[in-house]
Order: C-alpha cells, then sequence, then structure tokens
C-alpha cells in the first residue's frame, strides 16, 4: 500500500492571502519507518531538546512564533531546519511529492479546500494507476491527514466520491476515506506540512528557495509534472511556474 500524508498551507478566510495550498508525501508502506527515522535522527541534531516534543510546521518555524522557535532569533537558522527536514524527501528514492495551488479569486464561488482535495485525490489515483499497468502490482492507496476544521466536509466529500465518483472518474485505487490524525504524532504529517508551506510561498510571494530542490520529487511522467497542480485564472496569460510549463511542452 502507498500512503499519502497530507496537510494545507494558507488560510482561506484571509482576503490579504492569495492562495490556498495542499501538499502531501507519499511513500509505500515498508519505507514509512526509515523515512521516519531519518527526519527524527535530523530533529535531534537541531539539538533542541527532546524529539518527540518538537513538531515541524512551516509557518513558525519561518516566522519564528512560538516559545520554541522564537528561541531560534535568526531566521537563517530556522530555515536551515526547514531545509535540512526537506533534505530527508530529497534523498529517498521511495516517495513522491504532490501539491495542489489554487488561486482562491480565480475559482471562485468554488470551496478552494474542496476543489483541492478532489485535484489531490485525482492525481494519487492516477499514480496508483500508472503504477499497476507498469508493474502489474495492485497496491492501494489511503490518505493521512491532519486534523482540521476542513475534516467533517471532506470525509463527506470522500463518501460521495466513493459512491459516485469525482469530475474526472472513479478513485477505484484508493482504498478508504481519509484518516486524520493530530499532526504532532505523525512525523511524516510534519513533512506534508512542510511541502505544503514550501509550495505555498512559491505561488503566494515567488519564494522558491524551499520549494525549488523538491522539483524533482514530484511524480512525474513523459516529461510532465502529474503530482503539482496550479489552478488559477488562464486569462492572466501564460504561467511559468513548473507544473504549467511541463503541461505547455507536453501539448505541442
Amino acid at each position: 500500500m502507498h500512503i499519502l500524508y497530507v496537510d494545507d498551507s494558507g488560510h482561506v478566510e484571509n482576503p490579504d492571502e492569495r492562495y490556498f495550498v495542499l501538499g502531501g508525501v507519499s511513500i509505500f508502506e515498508r519505507s514509512i519507518y526509515h523515512l521516519i527515522k531519518a527526519v527524527d535522527d535530523c530533529v535531534a541534531a537541531f539539538g533542541l531538546g527532546p524529539g518527540d516534543d518538537i513538531e515541524l510546521h512551516g509557518s513558525p518555524m519561518y516566522s519564528g512564533r512560538g516559545a520554541l522557535w522564537r528561541s531560534i532569533r535568526e531566521r537563517a537558522q530556522r530555515e536551515r531546519m526547514i531545509n535540512d527536514a526537506l533534505y530527508c524527501l530529497q534523498h529517498n528514492s521511495g516517495v513522491r511529492l504532490f501539491a495542489v495551488a489554487v488561486d482562491k479569486a480565480a475559482v471562485a464561488p468554488e470551496d478552494p479546500v474542496s476543489l483541492a482535495f478532489e485535484e489531490l485525490c485525482n492525481r494519487f489515483n492516477l499514480f496508483l494507476q500508472r503504477n499497476y499497468h507498469r508493474t502489474n502490482e495492485a497496491h492501494r492507496g489511503l490518505i493521512i491527514m491532519d486534523e482540521t476544521k476542513h475534516e467533517q466536509p471532506l470525509q463527506a466529500l470522500s463518501r460521495h466520491f466513493r459512491v459516485n465518483g469525482g469530475r474526472w472518474g472513479s478513485y477505484r485505487n484508493l482504498a478508504e476515506v481519509p484518516l486524520f490524525v493530530d499532526s504532532r504524532a505523525s512525523r511524516l504529517v510534519q513533512l506534508a506540512d512542510l511541502v505544503a508551506y514550501a509550495t505555498w510561498r512559491r505561488y503566494e510571494f515567488l519564494d522558491g528557495r524551499f520549494f525549488e530542490p523538491l522539483i524533482p520529487k514530484f511524480d512525474a511522467d513523459g516529461g510532465v509534472i502529474h503530482g503539482l497542480v496550479h489552478r488559477r485564472d488562464v486569462k492572466e496569460g501564460d504561467c511559468y511556474c513548473p507544473s504549467c510549463q511541463s503541461r505547455r511542452r507536453d501539448q505541442r
């Protein structure tokens, strides 16, 4: 089974923010232990105290919010810690990344959370389907998400997908509706938060410092980055983000 750990970045209700992002880390079940250990070792190397008490959370780490991250006065040091944690993803061959960046105004009046979630489910399902066609191994997928206020509507949406399918068809490769966990208890949900935050900063501020090294890890096939989706207003003209560029090349 492939597990997709998911978290979000950006605030739907904040009119000063343009984007909402869902980010995900997919890994095969047998590789989960090794990735968690790599992240635990990374956190221990921070020298900030017992690792179990430290939650990796992109926005507080970057801005120095909360007692722990506020105690590290130099932002450059906090940024290195974010990069060090993301480095664990870059050098694990079994990891595939997924992210959906939604321009909230461009998709209104649709709910950006539901839209991003449906797109993420679709991309993960296609990844599993492609693997089956190439290996003839029918591995299912399971989504594990951080507990948020979005839990109940997303559970209802997942049940709808299971019965009726989504706008892109049925998600037959997903074994169950998403499971929701406390991010403090899951290192890999914390990594998903960092992926979502890195993606959000790329689209919200055109700040690719955390995002650019992750690009090769997004699910891709035939030169098209399927795991990264940018929902935007096409009337604004060409977009040169990795997702949009790879699709334009494929259409030529």
